[in-house]
């Protein structure tokens, strides 16, 4: 057959196409995060979230992620000390998005630990560290800043959806998306709901041991898959050289 298949986001390497009637049940989709999806028939159809968000932050000017391979590299470093860079000048008004779902670093970060997210008929209101510079993160809604975030892919991409549509951002000029290591389910998620609200791309960060090298390649890779445009690669922890070694 020479019709071309239509094939997901993230998609496996042997994905059978959405048109199959294999979809979602072949033994290429095993591990696919679209499979769900694909075998109830769904998969062509777009999330209507995708455009319900696209209007929602389409007065956010500049949207940028900051990802990374491995954890403990300087990631939410980076995300809070960009954010404060930007707020300096005080003709901008800068938004931060803590979506490490179970190690929000964000609160303890910006120095802001322990406040509370007031809800309004509008939505969330962000916590503001500046008049210029408001952060959100799910750091903010746990009773106790050492309880653990058990929770499996569907409620964290229900959570990501939730601060794209809920926080009232007001006219923001940068959102900086603080996200967690890897490419787990938030990542793909993020980058679904951002498909039509105009994303300007990624921050990728790492450091330079070898370990670390090898997993931002597949953080690389990743952003090429999901046609994310990579704006800067930063080599954190690099200018340190220890005089004991």
């Amino acid at each position: 057959d020479s019709k071309k298949k239509t094939v997901p986001e993230n998609a496996n390497a042997h994905c059978p196409g959405l048109e199959s009637q294999n979809a979602g049940k072949d033994s290429a989709c095993d591990g696919c995060p679209n499979q769900t999806i694909c075998a109830s028939g769904d998969g062509n159809k777009q999330d209507p979230a995708v455009f319900e968000i696209a209007e929602k932050l389409k007065n956010i000017k500049h949207k940028i992620l900051v990802l990374s391979g491995k954890g403990g590299v300087g990631k939410s470093t980076f995300s809070s000390q960009l954010a404060h860079t930007l707020a300096l000048d005080e003709e901008l008004n800068v938004g931060l998005l803590d979506i490490d779902i179970c190690g929000p670093s964000i609160p303890r970060m910006m120095g802001i630990e322990g406040q509370e997210i007031h809800q309004s008929n509008e939505g969330w209101s962000p916590v503001y560290v500046e008049d210029n510079l408001a952060v959100m993160s799910v750091g903010f809604l746990l009773p106790n800043k050492n309880d653990a975030v058990i929770w499996r892919g569907p409620r964290k991409n229900g959570l990501i959806k939730q601060f794209l549509t809920d926080v009232v951002w007001e006219n923001l000029d940068y959102l900086i998306i603080d996200t967690p290591p890897g490419t787990s389910d938030e990542h793909i998620s993020i980058i679904k709901y951002l498909k039509e609200a105009k994303l300007d791309g990624a921050v990728v960060i790492t450091t330079p041991q070898e370990v670390a090298l090898l997993d931002v390649r597949k953080e690389l890779n990743f952003c090429f898959k999901t046609e994310t445009k990579i704006i800067g690669v930063v080599e954190n922890m690099s200018g340190f050289i220890c005089p004991h070694c």
